[in-house]
């Protein structure tokens, strides 16, 4: 009889939770923000619960905090000080964080390497001469996260002339905080993203994982899948060369820059995405691999017990791809 009552509860249980699901649908909000970069959130739910203005509105005030376009965003405030400036909470999240994993990559990812980065025409402006090294060599003595502090809610400069951009992370930190935002309001199947960085938790409309597609690294602008991947509860960040680069004369020059050599980072990698628990991370580590080879990417994924990997990389000569052991089950890959 017990037996009997325990599958009857059982039987209920699945038939009630499907019962709920059947009367859910997905729901979406797409709009811009930092300047032009579309955003997507869907979230499943019995209800309309977010309006559009409600994202708006925490993407607003998220510019107002990181934006170096805005010329009295908090960290514009804080790039024009030479003294120590009072940050907020989410500012200075921001710095730990970075500071972390400014320490793990052994300095690669660095938010204070701007300057070069605008240097080298990757920024607003761009150039028709190739920087000399005597312009790269005044620059680097101001970058380093290390000459960067953040105590007791104050942040230092050690050089006025050191300069924090956060581009590099900053639509990772986005999606976290609208994750983090629609996890408040009880919605627990949600897929958030801003220009390509991914966070997902539980499950679709279908009640199946959500499916992202991974880009193919073209240089010729055609957008192809490389893989396809199913994710529930992960976030995921791309970086590769051939989303931003140009030619002077006939030297190909890619965006991402070595923090130490203040030159381009010139890596056998050609593509990385970082699958981590967090898009902020997720989005910093990406950038970092970029900056470093194959087998320095690969061996902080192997030392980490929260980062997954999927990098398309050169040996040799030819094309090759690496996947993280655990995440093999869950990425088809386009032959």
């Amino acid at each position: 009889m017990r037996r009997i009552l325990i599958s009857l509860i059982f039987v209920f249980s699945i038939l009630f939770f499907f019962l709920i699901r059947k009367n859910t649908k997905e729901y979406e909000v797409t709009g811009k923000t930092m300047g032009s970069i579309q955003y997507t959130v869907k979230y499943i739910s019995d209800e309309k619960k977010i309006l559009k203005q409600e994202i708006d509105s925490i993407l607003i005030q998220f510019n107002r905090i990181f934006s170096t376009y805005i010329p009295d965003s908090e960290i514009s405030i804080v790039n024009k000080s030479d003294s120590r400036v009072r940050v907020s909470d989410e500012f200075g999240k921001l710095i730990v964080e970075s500071k972390l994993i400014y320490e793990i990559t052994d300095g690669m990812f660095d938010p204070t390497v701007g300057p070069l980065v605008n240097k080298w025409g990757f920024g607003p402006d761009k150039i028709d001469k190739v920087p000399s090294e005597a312009e790269i060599k005044q620059l680097v003595e101001f970058v380093g996260f290390d000459k960067i502090t953040y105590e007791d809610g104050y942040i230092h400069k050690k050089f006025k002339e050191s300069y924090i951009d956060f581009s590099s992370v900053a639509k990772g930190y986005a999606v976290d905080v609208l994750h983090n935002y629609l996890k408040g309001k009880q919605i627990n199947d949600t897929y958030v993203e801003i220009g390509g960085e991914v966070r997902v938790s539980g499950k679709n409309k279908n009640n199946d994982y959500w499916v992202l597609g991974i880009r193919e690294p073209n240089f010729d602008g055609k957008i192809n899948l490389s893989a396809t991947v199913s994710l529930e509860n992960k976030a995921l960040a791309t970086s590769g060369n051939y989303i931003n680069n140009y030619y002077v004369d006939d030297s190909l020059f890619f965006h991402t820059i070595n923090p130490k050599t203040g030159f381009p980072a010139y890596s056998n990698m050609l593509s990385a995405s970082v699958f981590s628990t967090d898009c902020l991370s997720a989005d910093a580590y990406a950038t970092a691999f970029m900056a470093m080879n194959f087998n320095e990417s690969k061996s902080i994924l192997d030392s980490s017990n929260d980062l997954l990997g999927y990098f398309i990389y050169k040996e040799s000569g030819i094309i090759k791809t690496y996947v993280s052991n655990e995440l093999k089950p869950y990425i088809k890959i386009d032959k």
